[in-house]
């Protein structure tokens, strides 16, 4: 019973993350900008980006963990004085231990104006997702057999609607604004996702849309001398009622080597705000040539650290 209540205690704390809100959250968020705003895309040094991310949580308190892939690619092309960059983001999302697979493919384009020093982004994303759920195994509340006292799968479920996969199309669209200063360059953005409010269930005739979800972000990028660099960040989401938030900040080294030229440490907080306190998250990474390297575990603090002794989530970025 302990066990099975762990896992059902986990798969509830994962539904409005996966099921629902159908954002793919990764504590080192501004890796991977294309996830994060598609008006984000082509805002880097160089000709193009590939950005990966692999995050593997919860592997403490189940019998396997939630693991998170994802890739993309963004070009920029540019018009005159103007920019116009194109892009493409690949995740994946799996659950096994309840069987949940959640896999999603996107098209992003942006467009890039400089205004007096104001840079200007808005972007455009359009995609597929595709979830599946694996139905063997599982027990259904008409299986339950009072006088055993346990759930028989061998029984009809009853669920007559219920289908074990579902697709459906995505909208979303990304503004951002950036300007640099005598010490520091400031960079805030907003995103909404799922403007189509596309339909989200496994059940044939329910009517269960994904409502608009806004994601707000903003960095600054602060010299403090020569070598040293800080990086205050924040990401703010809200899906439905729920909240999530991540504030902190990345210090960064900058040393004279061909091979490694900066060096990272920080740490972040996330919060549900009003739900629950979440995770303590500590940072490193390097650039390695051409190489931003990131590695990132969060220690839970909230109700989930109970069961997971504080452990969490690890979490490994690579952009080229």
């Amino acid at each position: 019973m302990k066990k099975w209540g762990i896992l059902l205690f986990v798969f509830v704390a994962f539904l409005p993350c996966s099921l629902e809100a159908q954002e793919t959250h990764l504590s080192q968020f501004y890796t991977n900008q294309q996830n994060l705003n598609p008006a984000l895309i082509g805002d880097h040094n160089g000709l193009y980006r590939v950005a990966s991310n692999y995050r593997n949580q919860w592997r403490q308190i189940g019998k396997a963990p939630i693991v998170t892939s994802m890739i993309s690619f963004d070009h920029k092309f540019y018009l005159y004085s103007d920019e116009i960059s194109a892009g493409l983001l690949v995740v994946n999302d799996q659950f096994s231990t309840f069987g949940l697979n959640t896999s999603k493919i996107y098209l992003t384009g942006s467009y890039s104006k400089n205004i007096a020093g104001h840079n200007l982004r808005a972007g455009l994303q359009f995609g597929a997702v595709l979830k599946s759920f694996n139905l063997e195994g599982q027990s259904f509340p008409n299986q339950w057999v009072y006088g055993v006292g346990e759930f028989d799968t061998n029984l009809d479920n009853m669920e007559n609607d219920l289908q074990a996969s579902q697709n459906f199309i995505d909208f979303n669209m990304g503004v951002a604004w950036s300007k640099s200063f005598a010490k520091f360059k400031a960079k805030m953005g907003l995103s909404v996702m799922h403007l189509n409010t596309p339909t989200d269930s496994y059940y044939q005739n329910e009517d269960a849309s994904l409502g608009l979800t806004p994601i707000f972000h903003g960095e600054i990028l602060y010299r403090i001398n020569s070598a040293y660099l800080i990086e205050p960040k924040f990401s703010y989401i809200r899906a439905s009622k729920a909240q999530n938030g991540l504030v902190g900040a990345n210090v960064y080294k900058e040393i004279k080597n061909d091979l490694v030229s900066k060096l990272q440490v920080g740490v972040l907080y996330r919060s549900g705000f009003g739900r629950n306190q979440d995770a303590i998250i500590p940072i490193a990474g390097l650039a390695f040539k051409k190489f931003d390297i990131g590695m990132s575990y969060d220690f839970n603090i909230g109700d989930l650290s109970k069961l997971s002794s504080n452990k969490g989530t690890y979490e490994i970025s690579i952009v080229y």
